[in-house]
């Protein structure tokens, strides 16, 4: 993220100026201030010694192998690391045009380790689930991705995120989610599949690249494991972050992260 490019708690990219440098998102109306938010606020290192840390965080991401490698306590490299994360969550992508495909997904732990007033609900797949609800956007050419957490799936949630993330006549693909009707009024070039008969592409229309991120993401997630909610979002951003920078080596990616925490 620039200084105030969208909010942290929704990712609207509007927001008012408040006094003491403070801003008010337009869309959740809750207030964030870039200073407060900073992410390398507190330490006290030097540009090498963030280098060191970023580069054994890019190449193992344990706090265990930061620990160990950069000569920090257990509690520095845990702050560090959870800078990092936090870079790479405010990091968002520029906006996106061209072709562009947009999906919901759900995720969250083992149905068996859920608490027992959730079991006794039922199991439930799709949009009534209990599980936590993600909407993301990828565009295909140069590829990117960015990911919310949202409290629902319903068109006055995901719309708005369309609009703040994709430019208008650009093309936007999903798939027969009823939510997404409206993205032509808006302005924007849509197309849908209907997968509940057995419609999976139709020429160039498809949502199969944002599929397949969702299974990578699904399986970065699930070899992690034990991961609370309140911290979701940075393991997601985290994720989407080295996504969209998998073009870059490792010391480009150290680069470019740390210039994120100034």
């Amino acid at each position: 993220m620039g200084s105030h490019a969208s909010c942290p708690h929704c990712g609207y990219f509007r927001s008012w100026s408040l006094r003491r440098h403070h801003r008010k998102c337009k869309r959740c109306r809750r207030e964030w201030s870039p200073h407060t938010l900073h992410p390398i606020a507190g330490f006290r290192m030097t540009e090498k010694q963030w280098l060191s840390i970023i580069d054994t965080f890019l190449r193992d991401e344990t706090i265990k192998s930061v620990t160990e490698e950069c000569a920090l306590s257990y509690v520095t490299a845990q702050h560090c690391v959870l800078s990092l994360r936090t870079a790479m969550w405010l990091g968002t992508p520029p906006r996106f045009c061209g072709t562009n495909e947009a999906d919901e997904t759900y995720v969250g732990g083992a149905w068996k380790n859920k608490a027992l007033h959730i079991r006794k609900q039922g199991t439930k797949r799709g949009r009534g689930t209990q599980k936590q609800a993600i909407f993301g956007i990828i565009q295909r050419e140069p590829q990117r991705v960015r990911v919310w957490l949202v409290k629902n799936a319903k068109g006055t949630t995901l719309r708005p995120l369309v609009r703040a993330q994709v430019r208008r006549r650009s093309a936007v693909y999903t798939d027969g989610h009823k939510g997404y009707r409206r993205l032509k009024q808006m302005g924007y070039h849509h197309e849908w599949v209907d997968h509940d008969a057995g419609e999976y592409v139709r020429g160039d229309v498809h949502t199969q690249t944002i599929d397949g991120y969702w299974g990578m993401l699904k399986n970065h997630l699930a070899a992690i494991g034990g991961i609370r909610k309140k911290h979701l979002h940075l393991f997601i951003g985290e994720h989407v972050w080295r996504y969209n920078h998998k073009d870059l080596t490792r010391s480009e990616q150290a680069k470019k992260l740390y210039r994120l925490l100034l």
